[in-house]
């Protein structure tokens, strides 16, 4: 039994001494349920949805200002493609509606609403005809009773005038009038068009270009921490650190050494989601490779950076929860329009929203070079940050000469 319980003491003051750990423990769990809290707690937003060729529409009623906002078809097709409505309506006849596409979730709740709005579309239509109805009936109701006059005015001619004055009365009998014939509410038909994608994009397809930073970013950092951790337990990197070399050297030829399997690695990835699981994609799977190159390097040189960090591969693999979990919500995978303003500048300061926003440009927008070189820019520096903090790192660990 004190075998046992010093065992136990030994585990215990060893998680105490490793601060790492302890924190891991507590801190890395609360940050990652707040995160879903955030995520999977938000209320859903409101699509954002406009409305052309309103003027002297019958429909108009339907489509209420607070939800469709008015604008003309070169304003409505300028702020489809800026992303800034979601859908536009034609309200010409045949109604059109003209979709975002590249998002089946969004496209989901546009058509919801509009939908709705055709309902009560069809519900004006109808209490239309009710009306028409009721002063038809009103109308064949007072002819009715005009015939019934007539009916009696000629049974009392009949007893007690000639039948020349029955014929006088039956001449100046008015005709009842024939039943208005009454048109069905017109049924409203919508016609559907996509600015991008179509109506077969599900929703593998929506998630693959954050799908692709995700799987790319989360296996380069655990292999370049792991392998670059070797080099510093082995004795590797303080022989080097010994040697005349340089530190940007050091690091530089850590990331050329590495980066051509970085590359590799990347390229079979993309390659089997765009050709073997058929993944949508509209762009040129150049861009698609660029980007993916870039989010590697700024993959790998956070993961030397954070791996200095660790004394073993299992400390490396503690920063997973605290690195790659918030950007797997943060990265544009969910929905963040609707959290709070703090928790959606976390997610600017991650790699993983930037190549997310690339890839869905490049694979599901079709846009060129236009569509992705900010997003690309910003990974390139997010990588000569992390490798100027390496520099800097080893500097300060270098030994003294």
């Amino acid at each position: 039994m004190s075998n046992l319980l010093a065992m136990a003491r030994r585990i215990i003051h060893q998680i105490l001494r490793d601060k790492r750990t302890l924190a891991l423990l507590i801190i890395a769990p609360l940050l990652i349920l707040t995160l879903v809290w955030y995520i999977f707690g938000a209320k859903t937003s409101e699509p954002n949805l406009a409305i052309i060729n309103y003027q002297n529409s019958d429909l108009l009623p339907a489509f209420k200002a607070s939800d469709y906002q008015r604008m003309s078809p070169l304003e409505a097709h300028q702020a489809l493609a800026d992303k800034k409505i979601d859908a536009y309506v034609d309200l010409k006849n045949p109604v059109k509606v003209h979709l975002e596409g590249s998002d089946p979730s969004r496209n989901g709740l546009a058509m919801n609403k509009i939908q709705k709005s055709m309902q009560k579309v069809q519900q004006i239509s109808i209490t239309k005809m009710q009306t028409q109805l009721k002063s038809v009936i009103q109308n064949q109701q007072k002819a009715i009773q005009a015939q019934q006059q007539i009916m009696k005015q000629m049974t009392i001619a009949m007893q007690q005038y000639a039948p020349s004055i029955l014929i006088a009365i039956q001449q100046q009998a008015p005709k009842p009038e024939q039943p208005a014939k009454m048109q069905a509410p017109e049924k409203v038909s919508l016609d559907v068009s996509y600015l991008h994608g179509n109506d077969s994009l599900n929703t593998f397809d929506a998630f693959g270009p954050a799908m692709v930073g995700i799987f790319v970013f989360l296996f380069i950092f655990m292999i370049g921490g792991v392998s670059f951790l070797r080099e510093r337990t082995t004795g590797t990197l303080d022989r080097l650190m010994a040697s005349p070399i340089k530190n940007y050297q050091i690091i530089w030829g850590y990331m050329i050494g590495f980066g051509l399997f970085v590359i590799v690695q990347s390229f079979i990835l993309t390659c089997y989601l765009v050709y073997v699981l058929k993944i949508y994609n509209v762009g040129s799977i150049a861009d698609v490779l660029i980007i993916v190159f870039i989010l590697s390097f700024s993959a790998l040189s956070l993961s030397i950076l954070l791996s200095t960090a660790a004394k073993n591969e299992l400390q490396m693999f503690q920063f997973i929860p605290l690195v790659i979990v918030p950007q797997v919500f943060l990265s544009g995978l969910f929905p963040i329009d609707t959290l709070p303003r703090w928790v959606q500048m976390i997610g600017n300061l991650m790699p993983i929203h930037y190549s997310t926003e690339a890839l869905r440009n490049i694979m599901i927008r079709g846009t060129g070079f236009a569509g992705w070189w900010l997003d690309g820019l910003v990974l390139i520096i997010f990588s000569l940050v992390f490798i100027t903090l390496n520099i800097f790192t080893i500097r300060a660990s270098r030994p003294l000469a």
